[in-house]
């Protein structure tokens, strides 16, 4: 999980992530999810997206479909973007197997759809590196929440939302906060001022 402040870098960090995965397995399947597919559309697929691939993977090729919203890599690995407020488009995508799930701005996605969206993570591919299964990964960001929402108590408090009661393995849900004046470099000044305003 990555918190922090507005144009701290998060989005950028993790779709980086995704891709290096994709890239390591062959075949490898990748989503990266919000809870509203025209979130996900205008943020991450026209904005984030593609700025990753021109300043970290430059001459990459890897259209996005726009019939069915995934890119595919030259390897055949897939990266699926979707919204969980669509039953119908969340079927589709959940139907399928990921090795890297990615929920993108965690705090608006219900504990019920995060649930429902980690029962994908499933899919066994090897890394082409060495042939070693690549682990499977579920990443998070947000804005910081309040200390009732349950992304606040999963990572801090290390309990289930619904009982209560301790998580079986704490020690798989790590987090760390990044803030804009960290990305001050790619940030206007007037920006930073309105921000600490």
């Amino acid at each position: 999980m990555l918190y922090g402040g507005s144009r701290s870098g998060k989005t950028f960090l993790l779709v980086r992530a995704v891709i290096i995965r994709a890239l390591k397995a062959p075949k490898s399947r990748h989503a990266i999810l919000r809870f509203r597919f025209n979130a996900v559309k205008a943020s991450v697929i026209f904005d984030t997206y593609p700025k990753v691939l021109e300043v970290c993977f430059p001459g990459l090729s890897a259209p996005v479909s726009k019939s069915d919203w995934f890119a595919t890599l030259p390897n055949g690995s897939e990266i699926w973007f979707g919204g969980l407020d669509d039953k119908e488009r969340t079927e589709k995508i959940l139907g399928q197997e990921y090795v890297t799930i990615y929920l993108n701005e965690a705090s608006q996605i219900p504990w019920g759809s995060r649930n429902m969206a980690l029962t994908r993570l499933a899919q066994r591919v090897k890394q082409d590196t060495d042939g070693t299964l690549l682990k499977p990964r579920m990443y998070y960001d947000c804005n910081p929440p309040s200390k009732s929402h349950w992304v606040y108590r999963v990572f801090h408090d290390h309990t289930d939302p619904e009982t209560r009661e301790g998580l079986p393995n704490p020690d798989d849900y790590a987090w760390a906060q990044l803030n804009p004046e960290s990305n001050a470099h790619n940030l206007g000044e007037s920006y930073l001022a309105t921000l600490n305003a």
